[in-house]
């Protein structure tokens, strides 16, 4: 977590410098390898093997493109919910409901955003206790005006709305 305005700003740098990372689809030999398992563990109807074979290939066809931890959450999925070999569609279903973890970029950026919103609001909340506008990023300094914690007065300096005594 950054503890300055600098550090985020360096933090953040670093992390929109980084490469995105796509996951790698799975190569043939993976989703073979996953539809296997599948095979191995859950029964399905009994078919002749140039049936057999239209129908890996309609797997291998529709499943393309997903990533190998994509396909191991599905196979994974399928064995913990379903009595039976998976239609086309509950692979799919199965697989899009993996999530991949998040990279350094993101949780990067993430801790900066967080920085900056506990940032925020312990300026915002000390303004009309004493608190300076000093250096605010203008977006702050807009979201205080509309919040009518601050004011710009018509020479366009700002005035800090102080708390009323009680």
């Amino acid at each position: 977590m950054p503890a300055t305005r600098e550090e985020c700003r360096s933090l953040r740098a670093w992390a929109n410098a980084q490469p995105s990372t796509r996951p790698t689809s799975a190569t043939h030999d993976q989703i073979e390898h996953h539809l296997e398992f599948l095979a191995a563990t859950l029964p399905s109807k009994a078919i002749d093997a140039e049936t057999g074979k239209r129908r890996f290939a309609v797997y291998v066809s529709l499943l393309e493109g997903l990533s190998s931890e994509a396909l191991a959450h599905m196979s994974r999925r399928a064995c913990e919910t379903l009595d039976w070999f998976p239609t086309p569609k509950q692979c799919l279903d199965l697989a899009r409901e993996y999530t991949p973890p998040q990279s350094a970029a993101v949780l990067a950026i993430s801790q900066c955003n967080h920085f900056d919103q506990i940032s925020f609001d312990r300026w915002i909340d000390a303004l009309p206790n004493g608190g300076e506008i000093g250096d605010a990023p203008q977006r702050w300094i807009d979201i205080a005006i509309a919040r009518n914690a601050i004011r710009r007065m018509p020479d366009k300096s700002l005035v800090i709305r102080r708390k009323q005594p009680a």
